[in-house]
């Protein structure tokens, strides 16, 4: 806790106690909290299979959002937040530290949902969703959706503003995002996918008031767990891409102890300069590896001349300075690296 910025932990403990808020009952609201344990209980199971060996998912996106809208579309607010809660505190966190993650993640869903439920609500959905009039419901649905959407990217902005990093980001990663650029994006990027998982909690919500019961909205997850999996493929190849750049940066420190660190700290300076002008974070991205990798071609360069004590001969000079065509022959096969490979 101690190497986290002290704004940031100022900023969860606000939107922790504004979850906590609107965990409170809602007065006069009857609430079935068996349908509140069995959605939280389907809620953390399916983010335990996510990060299991046999799917993998370790992105942010993994979040299985169908099961929280369904909640949003069936409970009262309070009780539709409360799903959220256990399955982010009790999730599987990779990066330090592991508490304040799980604290920011459940009082973001939490907030994200109880927004989608107030909406849906106002707006009749609720009414829709009991007599199983799916046109009529699409467009309180709709609207959920967005309220969810538009909370989530308004909590992710403002943790960018303040030097919060991503759940995935290691925290001597973290950095303070110019606030012109915090929000930029965030949710053109998500209204897509989370308009899909919308649609999927739709119709668990329909089919769970409908006579077959909630047996019958557990079938509606099966076609996105198998989409969940090939996005779970997809990151996997992106983390074995990644590890093999670590690992050809480790070579390359190995080989040069005189330079140890220097590309790590070259990609990092690199994302940070492309923050502060204002760059998308696919650029910032493409930039830190570019970095990172800028002096990989060392590896086919002689240790001795490394190594080499006093002044370098003007050929053995000429032959250290091939080290970047070395270094973009030698990641030519890595794909997503795309333009990097030109630095």
């Amino acid at each position: 806790m101690e190497a986290v910025p002290a704004r940031a932990r100022v900023y969860i403990a606000c939107v922790a106690a504004a979850a906590l808020i609107c965990l409170l009952p809602q007065p006069g609201a009857r609430t079935p909290w068996w349908a509140v344990a069995l959605l939280a209980a389907l809620y953390a199971g399916c983010e335990r299979v996510a990060r299991s060996r046999f799917v993998g998912i370790s992105h942010p996106a993994g979040t299985f959002y169908p099961v929280l809208l369904a909640g949003a579309f069936l409970l009262p607010a309070p009780a539709a937040a409360l799903v959220a809660v256990p399955g982010a505190l009790l999730s599987h966190v990779e990066r330090r530290p592991v508490v304040l993650r799980r604290i920011w993640r459940a009082a973001q869903l939490a907030l994200g949902v109880w927004a989608a439920a107030r909406v849906h609500q106002v707006l009749g959905g609720r009414d829709a969703v009991v007599a199983g009039d799916c046109p009529w419901a699409l467009g309180p649905a709709g609207a959920a959706v967005l309220a969810f959407c538009l909370v989530l990217a308004l909590l992710d902005g403002g943790r960018l503003a303040v030097g919060l990093g991503a759940p995935t980001t290691p925290l001597r990663q973290w950095g303070k995002v110019p606030v012109r650029r915090a929000w930029r994006g965030l949710v053109a990027r998500s209204l897509a996918p989370i308009a899909v998982h919308g649609l999927a909690g739709l119709m668990m919500a329909v089919l769970w008031r409908s006579p077959y019961g909630p047996v019958a909205a557990l079938l509606v997850l099966l076609p996105m767990c198998v989409s969940w999996w090939a996005f779970a493929q997809y990151h996997r190849e992106r983390a074995a891409h990644q590890a093999t750049i670590r690992a050809l940066v480790q070579a390359v420190d190995i080989k040069d102890g005189y330079t140890r660190g220097h590309s790590e700290r070259v990609g990092q300076a690199s994302m940070m300069i492309a923050r502060e002008l204002g760059m998308d974070d696919e650029r910032v991205e493409v930039l830190r590896f570019a970095g990172i990798l800028h002096d990989v071609g060392k590896l086919g360069v002689p240790t001795r001349l490394l190594r080499k004590d006093g002044p370098l001969t003007p050929e053995e000079r000429r032959v250290i300075e091939l080290h970047p065509e070395y270094g973009h022959e030698m990641v030519r096969g890595i794909g997503f690296l795309g333009e990097a490979r030109a630095a």
